[in-house]
């Protein structure tokens, strides 16, 4: 298994678009078809913008080694607020709106 196919493995999982992709990581729309469509691998920058966007683990996006999802260690956790934002950052819009609709209910 390749790269691409890993990163349609990801938009699967987390039901999103490409566009919805390119939004959540900041890599443009042209560079995640390229990425897609084995036209070509991300670059470093992408692959951390991946991570970082997306909580995706780069040695399983490279290797297909590991866990799909980067798991934090206690150490180096993030508080609760910043896990609840990036969780939020990489839901498709429409869970976004259904989950803001409840949160405002709740409140």
């Amino acid at each position: 298994m390749c790269i691409s196919e890993r990163l349609k493995l990801v938009l699967d999982a987390k039901n999103m678009t490409v566009t919805e992709f390119s939004n959540v990581t900041g890599i443009s729309y042209r560079s995640a078809m390229n990425y897609l469509n084995e036209g070509r691998d991300p670059s470093v920058d992408a692959l951390v913008k991946i991570y970082k966007g997306l909580g995706i683990n780069i040695t399983w996006l490279l290797t297909g080694s590991g866990s799909m999802h980067y798991v934090l260690s206690q150490e180096n956790s993030k508080s609760s607020e910043d896990e609840f934002i990036n969780i939020y950052k990489t839901m498709p819009q429409n869970l976004k709106s259904i989950f803001l609709t409840l949160f405002k209910e709740i409140a």
